[in-house]
């Protein structure tokens, strides 16, 4: 009789994960189901519906942040050999942001709307000032596009020679999301 019960739990519990497996994995399993079938078409659009849903109960992140000299599409940049500037010289920086949410430009398009806030750290974590709203993109497409980036320039004139700590956070115009994110760098003699 124990060995039924525990039985009988386990059932229940796997009976229960599978029903509250959720739309997105629902979405993937139609998808995987009908390239099965050898129906492309359909699976690419079920897997299209299982990425949206996943999208938009994601939280906003920023990946691939990097230093760098030029930028010119997503993916396409070259990195900065170091985070070593010169009194005066401009940082660059190149990320990926990704969860944000679509609002309309009134045209028919989709738009995405982002935006940076920063605050400037010593090494030892003292900060020694705030910008609101440093950057801001903006980009109208027919479509979702999840594969966008955000080039941001960044004035330092004034600090003097040392290690600091950049602190963002990325703001969506189309949503509540916030998400934070840092990079370091030296400020040469």
């Amino acid at each position: 009789m124990k060995l039924f019960a525990i039985a009988l739990a386990a059932l229940a519990l796997t009976t229960a994960t599978a029903a509250s497996a959720g739309e997105i994995a629902d979405k993937a399993a139609e998808a995987e189901k009908a390239l099965q079938s050898n129906d492309a078409v359909t699976a690419l659009t079920k897997f299209r519906d299982a990425e949206e849903a996943l999208w938009k109960a994601m939280p906003l992140a920023v990946l691939n942040v990097k230093q760098i000299t030029s930028a010119s599409g997503f993916g396409v940049y070259s990195e900065r050999p170091n985070h070593i500037y010169k009194p005066g010289e401009e940082i660059v920086l190149y990320m990926e942001p990704v969860g944000y949410g679509y609002g309309s430009d009134g045209l028919g398009n989709n738009q995405i709307a982002l935006y940076v806030d920063l605050t400037v750290l010593t090494q030892s974590g003292e900060k020694l000032g705030s910008f609101e709203k440093l950057g801001r993109v903006q980009l109208a497409s027919r479509s979702h596009n999840r594969e966008m980036f955000f080039k941001l320039n960044v004035s330092v004139n004034g600090l003097p020679p040392g290690k600091y700590r950049a602190d963002f956070l990325m703001h969506d115009e189309n949503s509540p999301k916030t998400a934070p994110f840092s990079t370091d760098f030296e400020i040469a003699q």
